[in-house]
């Protein structure tokens, strides 16, 4: 059940003002490379384990559908399920994670998915594992995945300097693609160590919740916050705020559905 990742030309406006605010002051500094910025590389790295996971329970699934219903049909159900939230809560998550502590909303969506994901071996190991439960597990980690990969978007201009934003999205997008051709061989070793498919399958959805946990671990290290000092605004509608951000965050959620949605993002 998949992840983001990242496109500069899609971070919102209030993001955009936030970070040359913050790049005041700097004067002609050379900023520090990628690879000697601690906090970009925190982030990262959380992100390229957790996509692995991903990209590890995204062949899972549809064996794990399988072997617990015997319904191709069931399979497709759930992967219609994940997108759901994007077509709901793209436009209001925007404006709410401008609102909410960006880096708070990241590690509290890692730790659910990791919840998640984690109850399905469990209870598959307890023989109490069924299809309404993996409906609920494609629900919390589609609507987590979207409020994370807003606030993700959005504190990547806080994490690296303006100039390098492309190279930071470009690292993102490699490490994607390797997740990718990696990830569906070490789906099917695992799978190939149980003595079943769906005990395979369970222990593939493990794995990638352990992989949110190490996401939210390398958060917790990163020390700049991901949103900048505001002066109080007058509070205004949340249908407001949507309506000021709906060009960016449906540009947000249409490309995502896409890709967040083949692993678990």
């Amino acid at each position: 059940m998949p992840r983001a990742q990242r496109f500069a030309g899609q971070i919102g406006t209030l993001s955009l003002m936030e970070h040359v605010a913050t790049q005041e002051g700097t004067g002609d500094r050379p900023p520090r490379t990628l690879w000697r910025n601690g906090d970009f590389l925190l982030l990262w790295s959380g992100q390229a384990v957790s996509t692995l996971g991903s990209a590890v329970s995204a062949l899972a699934l549809p064996l794990l559908v399988l072997a617990l219903t015997h319904s191709p049909a069931q399979t497709g159900f759930i992967a219609a399920v994940q997108v759901i939230p994007y077509l709901v809560l793209a436009l209001p998550a925007g404006a709410l994670i401008d609102r909410w502590d960006r880096k708070a909303v990241m590690i509290r969506c890692d730790v659910a998915r990791a919840v998640a994901l984690g109850s399905v071996p469990l209870a598959a190991a307890w023989g109490r594992l069924t299809a309404a439960h993996l409906y609920g597990v494609a629900l919390v980690t589609g609507t987590a995945l979207v409020f994370f990969n807003i606030a993700q978007t959005a504190a990547l201009t806080r994490v690296v300097p303006a100039p390098q934003v492309p190279r930071a999205t470009a690292l993102d997008r490699t490490a994607d693609s390797i997740a990718a051709l990696i990830g569906p061989g070490v789906a099917g070793f695992l799978i190939s160590l149980a003595r079943t498919t769906l005990a395979g399958a369970a222990l593939a959805f493990l794995v990638d919740g352990l992989s949110y946990l190490a996401s939210a671990l390398s958060l917790l290290f990163i020390r700049i916050p991901f949103q900048a000092g505001r002066t109080p605004l007058p509070e205004r509608p949340l249908r407001a705020e949507i309506g000021v951000r709906q060009p960016t965050e449906r540009k947000v959620g249409i490309r995502r559905a896409g890709r967040g949605n083949g692993g678990n993002e």
